[in-house]
């Protein structure tokens, strides 16, 4: 019975079809439509406030250098004893293998010749600091003195929040801001500095049980309460660290 009652109004549809046909009914086409001053002037601003999103997420530490390199001195980590830092260093494989990212268009393009040649030491932290120097390490900024030396080290939102296409090598390519970054290991990154008191401190435990607790979040997971609420593990001892 329903198809039945729907035949009229299809009926009555088709005819309208063929009326519009009948008289070379046409949709009307678009003008261009000429914006006033205060539309200019409001795109303008629009184009603005996104250029100046994009410089922030990518680059505005908002002061996380006093926590991540002043507190922990992960700084001297990444450098290694050889570039005024402590211990081994952190080269651009090892950077790579816990999942930073590197910005192939902050590469000069004689540098990216130089890498394809394999005519650049990836096992030297000092080409990590070169890369730092050249705003490459996605969302790392290193914090350098008049004589180039690193004196400390901030994070942007797209430390955890960007990635790479990987166009040039893995691990190496075009910027995708937005991306989570689930290869990323900030716990072991963050073992690696010289100074985990903030950590023991507030946990009340020694530095390898603080160590234990970093290295339990794995890649993509991050706990940021942790030197908030001092809980290591969740109530069912599970790891704490939230995907990003």
């Amino acid at each position: 019975m329903k198809s039945r009652k729907l035949l009229p109004v299809a009926a009555s549809a088709i005819m309208a079809l063929g009326l519009f046909a009948g008289t070379g009914y046409a949709a009307p086409k678009e003008t261009k439509v000429t914006l006033s001053e205060n539309d200019r002037m409001v795109d303008a601003n629009v184009q603005k406030m996104v250029e100046d999103g994009r410089r922030i997420f990518r680059y505005d530490t908002f002061g996380s250098e006093a926590f991540w390199g002043d507190a922990l001195q992960l700084h001297k980590a990444i450098a290694g004893s050889k570039n005024g830092g402590v211990g081994g260093g952190v080269s651009p494989k090892t950077a790579l293998a816990v999942g930073l990212k590197v910005d192939a268009d902050a590469l000069p393009d004689g540098l990216k010749k130089q890498i394809k040649a394999g005519k650049v030491n990836l096992d030297d932290p000092a080409t990590t600091l070169a890369l730092l120097k050249l705003n490459a390490v996605v969302g790392v900024t290193g914090i350098f003195d008049k004589k180039g030396n690193i004196t400390s080290m901030g994070i942007q939102c797209s430390f955890c929040h960007s990635t790479v296409d990987d166009s040039f090598a893995p691990g190496i390519g075009r910027r995708l801001d937005g991306w989570p970054n689930r290869d990323l290991n900030v716990g072991v990154i963050v073992s690696l500095a010289p100074n985990l008191k903030p950590f023991t401190d507030l946990l009340g435990v020694d530095e390898t049980t603080v160590k234990k607790v970093l290295n339990s979040w794995g890649p993509g997971r991050y706990d940021a309460e942790l030197d908030k609420d001092g809980k290591a593990f969740r109530p069912d001892g599970g790891q704490a660290g939230t995907l990003t």
